[in-house]
């Protein structure tokens, strides 16, 4: 019986020899995106025509791309993130959707970190500066005693929680699904307006929603302290980003840490603000971590296709 066909889409998969051996065990390597760049929807289309199961990243496995793969059974992802993935039509099709939930919660928690600490600090302003050979102070601020509003205490929330609160930050949190935070000193906000009306950064660690507005939206920024700094390494969607321009421009919002926008990569007018820290959907992206997520995608893959 011939080896299904399998599909590697992600634009960069760290193949070393015993990951390869341990795939071409159970599978014929049919494709492997070589190009480094995401791949597009018609790229796509053309890469899983013949696949009966794909590694994949966030390249965007539309119900076109599902459809124009008749004989596929199983999406393994590189990642958490299911919104680049229409469930509806795989679901349609009885294909499997995984994830790799366990190998992310470290460096996207070390990611919101370094990024809460360089708006604070002012960092990538002084870089900058320098790179200019301008050398003029900037009024920086304490990171010890701000108060940090989390948004989503899944296991990524907490574990920004538990790092904040080591570097003194009293720590509120909005999650109607959480009765209990890992640390009974963190309040529980009752509503998202009082999380945003309380805080001096926010965080935010929740899926997309789904056909929902922007969580972050106006109305939201309205509510929150002058002077706030919002950092996003969720997904681009929960943030409003001419919301968020206006309110870096009035003053409201400081300063905002974004690895996630509506479109990647970004080239709007958030990046006219020194204090708009930009980075390209990298936060689990460190060498260690990328390669457990590799080996937890190879692993789901192998058990999902041979159960």
């Amino acid at each position: 019986m011939p080896k299904p066909v399998l599909a590697i889409t992600i634009r960069s998969f760290m193949l070393d020899e015993p990951a390869k051996r341990r795939l071409e065990s159970h599978f014929t390597i049919g494709y492997v995106n070589s190009s480094g760049k995401r791949l597009s929807e018609p790229e796509l289309v053309n890469a899983v025509r013949n696949a009966d199961a794909v590694i994949a990243g966030t390249e965007p496995f539309s119900g076109t791309v599902i459809n124009a793969a008749p004989e596929l059974k199983v999406i393994s992802r590189v990642g958490v993130g299911l919104d680049s993935v229409d469930l509806d039509a795989a679901s349609g099709r009885g294909i499997r959707v995984l994830v790799t939930a366990g190998s992310t919660v470290q460096p996207v928690a070390e990611h919101t970190l370094a990024l809460i600490l360089c708006l604070t600090k002012r960092v990538a302003e002084y870089s900058e500066s320098a790179r200019k050979n301008e050398h003029g102070i900037k009024q920086a601020s304490l990171l010890r005693g701000k108060k940090a509003g989390i948004i989503g205490l899944g296991r990524i929330g907490s574990r920004v929680g538990e790092l904040l609160s080591c570097l003194g930050c009293p720590v509120i949190f909005f999650d109607p699904f959480v009765s209990r935070p890992p640390d009974p000193r963190w309040e529980k906000a009752e509503s998202l307006n009082q999380l945003l009306s309380g805080a001096d950064i926010i965080t935010l660690h929740l899926p997309a929603q789904k056909d929902q507005p922007p969580l972050l939206d106006r109305e939201a920024f309205n509510q929150c302290r002058r002077g706030v700094i919002i950092v996003n390494t969720a997904r681009g969607s929960l943030v409003d980003e001419q919301a968020l321009t206006d309110a870096l421009g009035s003053g409201t919002v400081a300063g905002a840490g974004l690895d996630v926008t509506v479109k990647e990569p970004y080239s709007g007018p958030l990046l006219s603000f020194p204090r708009v820290i930009i980075t390209p959907h990298v936060a689990s992206n460190t060498t260690e971590s990328r390669r457990a997520m590799e080996q937890e995608a190879v692993e789901n893959l192998i058990q999902a296709m041979t159960e």
